[in-house]
């Protein structure tokens, strides 16, 4: 498949013309609402059954990038570019690459209407982790809402599996008592271990994800011990273990949430971990990308020199945020949307979608009825292709997405298009 970015004239019919398929085709992979509605700027998923229409200022090399195979490949598929010379709107034939094999995961919080979110996205998913259940301070646990039970329905019709998510949050926030209190009692501890394979094993769930945050300093060790002793006994069950943890350049990184998660450790006891490579962008900060990948790739890079890269799951958002400007701290929050709705605000106030190239990160400004300014950063198909091309080239173990209830439809056949996801 192939990404095209919208130029002002771009309809469905004169894309399907220059592309050589069907608007249906077009319309199917990415599920507009409107496919005579489109935004300059905006990106669109093509499905060209390997092949390519070469764009003004295309070469060889870049096309051979752009689809990950070798440039010798790509040449000997088409004899007559042996001269290296291409031209604009002619048909260059794409050679089957090999495919790299990862795991791919998908985190939703139950509540009603969410079954649809995951059957858009099972054909692309190993996993689906369902978001959370709630750890009290003595070893027991709240649901979540009784919606999971239609999920892990939906689930068992497919061949993904189902992750429960344990998690340290107390009336909406992650609290760091709770930890604490639960670190400090063995039973506590036992008694949420059973809790969690009692639960496994009446529902259905093929492991656990741990998603333990905002612990403060001096709790490392303790923690430490207590992803030791969960792991050792899900894994004597046969369950699957792993960890969410915070985004860290340095295993000194100092601050509230990340002192307490060891990435050595985490790495070397469970089965993967979940890099949360998002939130630098967040509703209460200053506007800019959620996950800009010079930041992104600082994170990985450090876990890669201490976790072996194939135990290693990065984290995209499948959302942005709105932010009034001027942007003012501690003042109204941004507002966060999907990628679809990031294109009808686009759309309603008549605004083109720029592209910052360094962070890969799509953004627009326009001003609202009421004469405010705002600023929207999202993630799209362009910052998808980049991510997946890092996932790829330092070889990590797989993706993880925050969360299927942000709607982006084009995501997963691209992702089923690029990797063979185990």
């Amino acid at each position: 498949m192939q990404i095209h970015v919208l130029s002002r004239g771009d309809t469905f019919y004169s894309l399907a013309r220059r592309y050589g398929v069907t608007p249906e085709s077009i319309q199917a992979v990415n599920q507009l609402e409107n496919p005579n509605q489109l935004v300059v700027g905006e990106t669109l998923l093509i499905p060209t059954q390997n092949q390519y229409t070469v764009q003004p200022g295309d070469t060889l090399y870049a096309i051979a990038e752009r689809f990950n195979v070798d440039l010798s490949d790509l040449i000997r598929l088409n004899p007559r570019l042996v001269s290296g010379e291409i031209r604009p709107g002619e048909t260059v034939k794409i050679p089957a690459h090999e495919k790299k094999r990862i795991i791919v995961n998908g985190y939703l919080e139950p509540h009603e209407g969410v079954v649809e979110r995951f059957r858009e996205a099972s054909s692309a998913l190993t996993y689906l982790t369902i978001f959370s259940y709630h750890v009290q301070s003595n070893g027991t646990l709240i649901e979540p809402d009784p919606s999971e039970n239609d999920l892990l329905a939906a689930v068992k019709t497919t061949r993904v599996q189902p992750l429960m998510a344990i998690t340290n949050i107390s009336e909406g926030g992650f609290d760091r008592d709770v930890a604490t209190a639960l670190f400090k009692s063995t039973d506590a501890q036992n008694r949420l271990i059973e809790n969690v394979l009692r639960i496994m094993r009446e529902k259905g769930y093929r492991g656990v994800n741990v998603d333990f945050e905002y612990l403060g300093s001096n709790t490392r060790r303790d923690y430490n011990r207590f992803i030791e002793r969960l792991t050792n006994r899900l894994h004597r069950e046969n369950f699957i273990v792993s960890t969410a943890l915070a985004p860290k350049i340095s295993g000194v990184q100092t601050g509230e949430w990340y002192e307490a998660h060891d990435y050595q450790f985490h790495g070397r006891t469970v089965d993967f971990v979940i890099l949360m490579t998002y939130e630098w962008g967040w509703s209460g900060g200053p506007p800019m990308p959620v996950s800009p990948i010079t930041q992104v790739r600082r994170v990985v890079n450090y876990a890669r020199s201490v976790i072996p890269a194939r135990k290693i799951v990065m984290s995209i958002p499948l959302y942005g945020y709105d932010w009034t400007l001027p942007f003012v701290e501690g003042g109204e929050f941004a507002k966060a949307h999907n990628f679809q709705q990031a294109i009808h605000r686009a759309m309603r106030y008549n605004q083109s979608i720029d592209y910052n190239e360094r962070e890969e990160a799509p953004f627009f400004r326009y001003t609202d009825e009421n004469g405010k300014e705002h600023i929207v950063y999202f993630e799209d198909l362009r910052t998808m292709s980049a991510m997946f091309k890092m996932v790829s080239d330092l070889e990590l173990g797989g993706i993880s997405f925050w969360n299927l209830a942000f709607r982006f439809p084009a995501v997963w056949p691209m992702i089923t298009d690029y990797f063979d996801v185990r």
